[in-house]
């Protein structure tokens, strides 16, 4: 029999309109990744019983764990991904098409297949209920653009066909470094060598009740916390003067392909945080070569017209996300 192989194996998702309910008519996208740890877990719960002797008893099962994470490289049609991850969007008249994505409600939840389509007998594990409470981004000058996410689950079915046959494979053309400018303070910066970002939902993964077969019944959001750092060469104490008054600025990272008008070949992606404040983090001499200073900052909503944390601005040939 021959063994499953992780380059056969694939990744399918879609939105749910209901929580834990596959799509009746599915439209399913294929998702590039590198790596997955997506997954049911379920404990087991042992007893302290006294009985005489020093023997357990059997042990009882816990409530189900449906969680993991999902490594990626950023590409132009990841969107509903970052609606999933930030909450709400809102997209213009095209083609091609703007789409604004801020923090807001959450969307429902998506459903995500792991299909192992080589075995003799394939297997498919679909999760149901599926929900982002962690999205990161690393930003370099050259390579890929790191994305990875941390979802919680419903619940996991394991069966030998897939809920969509016919899922749509929108292509992998990833954003690179080398297309990528930066803004800091609503001005160019050009002595910054990376730049990390990352959102958490802080979403609840204990709503179990009885009579559920041990499954979440909701995962409900709580407050989104948008952080990151930037590393920048030491030239100047411009940026660590504004940790040490606790002076509000602002990011932009900019990713552009061709023109970056949204057409085919010409995509563009922004995420935007109008309001940060930098955390005081002084530069150190690790060695006698060059030297960085690394500011972690806080992102947060008080009084711009975005009403958002963060936004991120993505202009593709996609209608919806």
């Amino acid at each position: 029999m021959p063994q499953a192989e992780g380059g056969n194996a694939r990744l399918i998702y879609d939105a749910e309109a209901t929580f834990g309910t596959t799509p009746p008519t599915p439209d399913a996208k294929l998702l590039p990744f590198l790596t997955e740890s997506f997954g049911e877990k379920r404990a087991l719960i042992r007893s302290n019983i006294i009985r005489s002797n020093r023997n357990l008893t059997k042990p009882v099962r816990g409530p189900k764990d449906v969680s993991g994470s999902i490594n990626m490289e950023l590409n132009p049609f990841m969107g509903i991904l970052l609606k999933h991850l930030l909450g709400s969007a809102s997209v213009s008249a095209g083609p091609p098409y703007t789409h604004t994505i801020t923090i807001g409600t959450l969307p429902v939840s998506l459903c995500i297949e792991k299909g192992f389509p080589d075995i003799t007998t394939p297997e498919y594990f679909l999760y149901n209920g599926c929900r982002i409470n962690r999205g990161s981004f690393e930003f370099n000058p050259d390579g890929f653009v790191p994305f990875n996410i941390d979802l919680l689950a419903q619940k996991e079915t394991v069966g030998t066909a897939t809920f969509d046959a016919t899922a749509t494979d929108l292509g992998h053309l990833p954003f690179e470094g080398a297309e990528m400018t930066l803004e800091e303070g609503g001005a160019s910066i050009a002595n910054v060598s990376k730049v990390t970002m990352e959102l958490i939902n802080n979403l609840d993964g204990d709503n179990y009740v009885i009579g559920g077969g041990g499954q979440r019944r909701a995962i409900p959001a709580g407050k989104a916390v948008v952080t990151g750092r930037i590393t920048a060469l030491f030239e100047d104490i411009v940026l660590y003067t504004k940790a040490i008054n606790h002076t509000e600025s602002k990011l932009k990272v900019i990713l552009t392909r061709g023109t970056g008008v949204g057409s085919a070949g010409n995509e563009y992606l922004d995420f935007y945080v109008p309001e940060l404040v930098y955390e005081k983090n002084a530069p150190v001499i690790s060695g006698p070569a060059g030297l960085f200073v690394e500011l972690p900052f806080s992102a947060y909503y008080d009084n711009d017209g975005g009403a958002s944390s963060i936004i991120a601005t993505l202009k593709n040939t996609q209608a919806t996300l």
